[in-house]
């Protein structure tokens, strides 16, 4: 009696799976808009040990207007076969703005910093700073600002049976939330500076009640800026990767304020 009773259960659940299957969601067209990833640097300067340092920046990033065609992962995204419209539309006249707080020890200098950047930002900051250069890294969080417009299908798969597909199409828009890492690495030569850092994001938006992946943005900062005692002017040349290949470039400046 139990062996039936077992035997019935379980072609019970088989016939239930068969019948049911599971859904998966493909998005044929996925067109976003997209930021360079945000700036990040050290103090810019040799700041003395066991000192602390406020600043308060403001700029000005003019990129230019591209539409980036991208690659969708293929699982849960891309029908197998089939071609996918995905691409972020990024460039255009942005204003950011930034507040830094950084620590020195000895030589390694630790930080933390919120800023706007098509949305909010804020990450914590470790290297080191010497006389005539310093280096280091950075992680946080991006709640990036996005418009999303998408088609796609809900397919239920179904063994022995061909998929049940019901067709999707709108636009969203809001913040979402990514991680944002990077590096840099500055020359100091007095009051003058020239910098290198690289932010990297991948936008991460949520629609039907799923997560595309999209591919990462890398933003790439050429700067050097000269220090008036508390006050800072920058300017430099921002370019943009996606793949492997140039999606935007543009020009970066503006005024940072030390507080003490």
């Amino acid at each position: 009696m139990n062996l039936k009773h077992t035997l019935f259960s379980l072609f019970c659940s088989l016939f239930a799976l068969v019948s049911t299957g599971c859904v998966n969601t493909h998005f044929q067209k996925l067109h976003m808009t997209a930021s360079e990833a945000p700036e990040v640097h050290g103090a810019n300067t040799y700041q003395q040990q066991h000192s602390a340092s406020w600043r308060v920046t403001g700029k000005i990033n003019s990129n230019t207007r591209r539409d980036v065609k991208i690659t969708a992962e293929p699982f849960r995204t891309k029908k197998e076969g089939a071609e996918a419209d995905w691409l972020y539309k990024m460039g255009g006249v942005e204003f950011t703005g930034k507040v830094d707080f950084l620590y020195k020890a000895d030589r390694a200098i630790l930080g933390t910093g919120v800023g706007y950047n098509n949305g909010i930002y804020h990450h914590f900051v470790f290297g080191e700073n010497f006389s005539f250069f310093e280096f280091g890294f950075f992680i946080g969080l991006y709640h990036h600002y996005s418009n999303v417009e998408y088609v796609g299908e809900h397919c239920e798969v179904v063994l022995f049976s061909d998929d049940k597909c019901e067709p999707f199409a709108s636009e969203s828009h809001g913040l979402y939330t990514t991680w944002l890492a990077g590096g840099f690495v500055g020359l100091i030569l007095g009051d003058f500076f020239l910098n290198y850092s690289v932010s990297v994001y991948e936008p991460s938006p949520v629609i039907e009640g799923d997560s595309p992946s999209p591919s990462g943005i890398h933003s790439n900062y050429f700067t050097m800026g000269y220090r008036f005692h508390w006050v800072e002017v920058s300017a430099g040349f921002v370019m943009s990767l996606v793949e492997g290949s140039i999606a935007s470039y543009g020009f970066t400046g503006g005024l940072s304020f030390y507080l003490n």
